[in-house]
């Protein structure tokens, strides 16, 4: 590097330092309620509650469900579109467990559509009877209901023509073993003709244990609910409690999603736009990610080396190559997960494990495919709820996550994570203590 360059990047990382010190840093969070009443990644009773609110709400002139009509219109029929409309790469038919979304690229959206004529009778009366078509997509909203947590199906949409829209809000829980599947057969069952629909925080793909080979349409909270909640914002112009409500949870979800410090980042643009300094961005941009697996990889083997010492077990891999294609992002060749993992001897078809998946986050705990090894699964998973292990899921019947949420990029919730040193003693003395648990007799089964 020239002594022109250094200088370059110098003054490029000073401006946006002056800017990280104007606008973000020590920035207080405004006071927000749901956050308040709520842990903010609750998906059942802060974000599929209010969820459903918006949509049953009524405008007060007329009495029509704008919100719902739009929601329909708007966000799922052009998803449904984009998703009828996709090819698949030999790599999305090879795993579908690969995100399509991700927190830096919106997933494939289609121009609004324009709202359907309504005959004099129907302006102003109700919505009883309106309907929205487009290509192969159709929903009517004569007798249409929202339901919530029925069966437990985050959000319900049916009318009375049979038609139903399943709705699976994820923020950053696992799929469950066939769990769109199960929710498919039990609204067919009811006699109703259902779209799934799997709602997450960047629009990234259901597991196919999950979906087991059915449709789903795949919505985000950052590219496609903000927007829808805008629009509903506006429609409670005269609603303040409503207007205000909406804009926090908004707030909520661009905190949620990453996407927060908007000033911070408008100023930034400005000054990317000056001179060479894109290009310079550019080659910091590929330094962030070399730093990146360079912090991802001594934490790792940080923790590695101590666990193995303690069990006498080793995992030789080489978790380099894995984090290069983990940070490849999308594509031949890249990884939706790393980590390192340890046979119990007691234990044949189960493991020890410490992981980090794109979208779920870093998390710890034991491994056994339920499929195939059932008897052996629900023993661990027994075993592990005693020990406050949750967050089982079809490969594991207990785990802990030390960080939920996106670890594909970095930020500043996931670097704190790595830079606790607190919290990494206590993910080391776990692993060493759940090694010397499963070695030790378990109850009679």
């Amino acid at each position: 590097m020239t002594d022109g360059n250094r200088l370059a990047y110098e003054a490029l990382l000073r401006k946006v330092d002056v800017l990280y010190g104007r606008y973000e840093a020590g920035r207080r969070e405004p006071f927000n309620l749901f956050s308040v009443l709520r842990k903010p990644s609750d998906e059942e009773h802060l974000h599929s509650k209010f969820l459903a609110a918006l949509l049953n709400w009524k405008s007060p002139e007329d009495g029509v469900r704008e919100n719902l009509y739009d929601f329909v219109e708007q966000v799922v029929a052009p998803a449904v579109e984009a998703e009828r409309e996709a090819p698949e790469t030999s790599e999305q038919q090879a795993d579908h467990r690969e995100p399509e979304g991700s927190r830096d690229k919106a997933p494939p959206l289609r121009a609004p559509a324009e709202s359907p004529d309504r005959s004099e009778a129907e302006v102003g009366e109700s919505d009883a009877h309106r309907a929205f078509r487009r290509a192969e997509f159709s929903f009517s909203l004569d007798g249409a209901r929202v339901e919530r947590e029925k069966h437990h199906i985050d959000l319900l949409i049916k009318n009375a023509a049979g038609q139903a829209i399943v709705i699976e809000n994820k923020i950053w829980a696992a799929d469950q073993w066939q769990q769109l599947q199960g929710y498919f057969q039990r609204v067919v069952e009811w006699g109703l003709e259902p779209t799934l629909v799997y709602l997450t925080p960047y629009g990234h793909e259901p597991s196919d244990h999950s979906r087991g080979g059915h449709e789903v349409v795949l919505l985000s909270y950052k590219w496609h609910l903000i927007p829808w909640l805008r629009r509903c914002q506006e429609r409670a112009c005269d609603e303040p409690a409503l207007r205000e409500s909406v804009a926090q949870y908004i707030a909520l979800i661009r905190t949620l999603c990453g996407d927060s410090g908007r000033e911070f980042m408008t100023e930034v643009k400005k000054i990317l736009r000056e001179g060479n300094n894109l290009i310079l961005a550019d080659e910091l941009g590929n330094a962030v990610t070399a730093v990146w697996l360079d912090l991802l990889l001594d934490y790792w083997n940080g923790v590695r080396d101590e666990v193995e010492s303690a069990i006498g077990v080793r995992d030789d891999r080489q978790l380099r190559d894995m984090l290069v294609r983990f940070l490849q992002g999308q594509g031949r060749g890249a990884s939706n997960h790393f980590h390192y993992a340890w046979p119990l001897s007691d234990w044949p078809s189960a493991s020890l494990k410490i992981e980090a998946r794109r979208h779920e986050g870093f998390f710890y705990g034991v491994c056994c495919h339920r499929d195939g090894h059932e008897e052996e699964y629900e023993r661990l998973k027994s075993r592990l709820r005693s020990s406050e292990y949750g967050h089982a899921d079809p490969w594991w019947p207990g785990r802990k996550f030390f960080y939920p949420g996106s670890v594909w990029r970095p930020s500043a919730d996931a670097l704190t994570a790595l830079r606790d040193t607190k919290k990494r003693d206590e993910v080391v003395r776990d692993l060493k203590q759940l090694w010397k648990t499963l070695r030790e007799p378990g109850p009679p089964t």
